[in-house]
């Protein structure tokens, strides 16, 4: 293979031939996926949020750290954006995120029933911003017992050969609700920029 070529794999999450257009609900910052971005993101981040200020340096630290693992973790495993959510609760960070991968589902045509083999279970429908698409909720236990709440949206882009998966996940059970409506508003705003 020459040098710079890249090899694209069904099923594997790639940068997709086209532009769209990710809206972040009130409160979510969206951090880029790219690491050379990420650091701008993050103090784009700190600085827009009131609750920054209201930290600790020591919470300061902590958080930054949580938010650059999140958004690493992220990128790493697909996701060409990641929005982030920070909270306090009696001074305790809690966290979101939503994260955007496509994939690439050549040689077969992305639809529902693609998209109901992705998310590895029935899925209810739902609409999104690029037509019907199906939606997951999990619960599922973490390597330290606590519980992580998960939203799954996968959304066969019509006639293509491009799924985006939508998938937004929180530790914390204070922020499951707000989670859940954040990643449905993300999907349905999710749309082709032409």
């Amino acid at each position: 293979m020459p040098h710079g070529s890249a090899v694209r794999r069904p099923g594997v999450p790639a940068r997709p031939p086209f532009a769209f257009t990710l809206t972040a609900p009130p409160g979510w910052q969206v951090l880029r996926g790219e690491a050379r971005t990420l650091r701008d993101d993050l103090v784009t981040f700190a600085a827009r949020s009131p609750l920054w200020a209201r930290l600790s340096d020591r919470q300061r630290r902590g958080a930054a750290t949580l938010l650059t693992g999140l958004a690493q973790i992220s990128a790493a495993n697909g996701a060409l954006a990641t929005l982030l959510h920070l909270d306090s609760d009696d001074g305790e960070l809690q966290a979101a995120a939503i994260t955007l991968a496509w994939l690439r589902t050549a040689p077969l045509r992305a639809d529902l029933d693609l998209a109901r083999l992705v998310l590895g279970e029935d899925g209810d429908p739902v609409g999104t911003g690029l037509g019907p698409a199906l939606v997951a909720r999990t619960n599922m236990a973490t390597f330290d017992d606590t519980q992580a709440q998960t939203t799954q949206i996968a959304a066969p882009l019509p006639d293509s050969i491009w799924l985006a998966l939508i998938s937004g996940t929180t530790t914390t059970p204070a922020l499951a609700d707000q989670t859940d409506t954040a990643t449905l508003t993300v999907a349905s705003a999710l749309t082709l920029t032409r």
